[in-house]
């Protein structure tokens, strides 16, 4: 999230692994719905309906800006991980170049979050700090019970909102945590950059502030970047903004990932190296690429109202086919759910 003037496998053996890739490389999503959706005229591709969906894979719907519930079966048990869940779309002057970091903290509408989000979460992701990506997490870890995994300033911004210390997991990047069927690798990331090479609300918190009140009391605090790997099962790419450290990514092999668009023009060959550093999953979900200040009744809307031709998710779509022309872009609605 950034500010556009301030700165953002005799005979072989197979696994279920091999099975599932060959599942999605052979076309488990079919293009579907309206033209008229974002990316889809670019030639991104929409979620297969619910009734033709056949695989047993991960689950993954999108709550708009960088929000993501992934569900999936690991050793015979139903698992839920949320990404950056935010809900609350509230208006701070982001996108009209008038942002105000002393706008209020809006809390998300709780009849929202118990329509969305599990009774019980395994995990919650943090990409990074930002209000359009934390401020909900602390209502809705307390509500789901789940494990809070991110950086030691997002774990003060979470002591701060009154979670339990024991809940609460610090990492930086380089651990490799297993846990019953699947793991979980952080990497170290980067923040997307405004024109100005720049983002707006920089910094970390070295101790538990007050508790937050408005955006400007939620920094970056670091970005970070997570690979989900599934026994036998796809791994998942996950990230939160639109930059990233090619050496610290060069050589992992996602089946599926999570790119994110705002503010992608202001680093070189994004996509490219991007997807080049990724080994160019089979499929690409992009995600942080709506204007997430306006609200969820008037559907995803892309930025290129805002930003022009970069912010466009048809531009998006073109870079990312251009750069991994075998992987197949799927462009989800909000709310709506889209598996392997």
């Amino acid at each position: 999230m950034c500010m556009a003037e301030v700165c953002e496998g005799d005979g072989p053996a197979f696994s279920r692994r091999d099975v599932l890739r060959a599942g999605v490389a052979a076309g488990a999503l079919v293009v579907g719905g309206s033209l008229a959706f974002p990316g889809v005229a670019a030639g991104a591709e929409r979620p297969v309906s619910a009734s033709a969906r056949r695989s047993g894979g991960p689950r993954f719907t999108w709550f708009g800006t960088n929000g993501w519930k992934i569900e999936f079966r690991a050793n015979g048990t139903e698992r839920v991980i949320l990404f950056d869940p935010y809900l609350a779309r509230f208006e701070t002057g982001f996108f009209r170049g008038a942002f105000d970091p002393a706008t209020p903290l809006v809390a998300a509408d709780p009849e929202l979050i118990e329509r969305h989000i599990p009774a019980t979460v395994d995990h919650i992701l943090i990409g990074h700090g930002h209000w359009d990506h934390i401020a909900d997490v602390p209502a809705i870890a307390r509500r789901t019970n789940a494990m809070v995994i991110g950086s030691e300033s997002h774990r003060h911004v979470m002591r701060a909102s009154g979670l339990d210390d024991a809940k609460l997991v610090i990492v930086e990047g380089g651990e490799v945590m297993a846990f019953d069927g699947y793991s979980l690798e952080v990497f170290a990331g980067l923040h997307s950059l405004g024109p100005t090479k720049k983002f707006a609300i920089p910094g970390h918190l070295l101790a538990d502030p007050p508790q937050p009140m408005v955006v400007g009391d939620l920094p970056e605090g670091d970005s970070l970047c997570y690979l989900l790997t599934i026994d036998d099962g796809p791994s998942v790419f996950l990230m939160s903004t639109a930059n990233f450290v090619e050496r610290a990514l060069a050589g992992i092999r996602p089946d599926v990932a999570l790119i994110a668009g705002i503010f992608r023009d202001q680093i070189r060959d994004y996509a490219e190296r991007l997807m080049r550093a990724l080994s160019r999953p089979r499929v690409l979900l992009p995600t942080h690429w709506d204007n997430f200040e306006r609200p969820y009744e008037e559907g995803p809307q892309d930025l290129s109202d805002v930003l022009g031709e970069p912010g466009a998710l048809d531009t998006f779509v073109r870079e990312l086919k251009r750069a991994s022309p075998r992987s197949r872009v799927v462009v989800l609605d909000f709310f709506e759910t889209f598996q392997v």
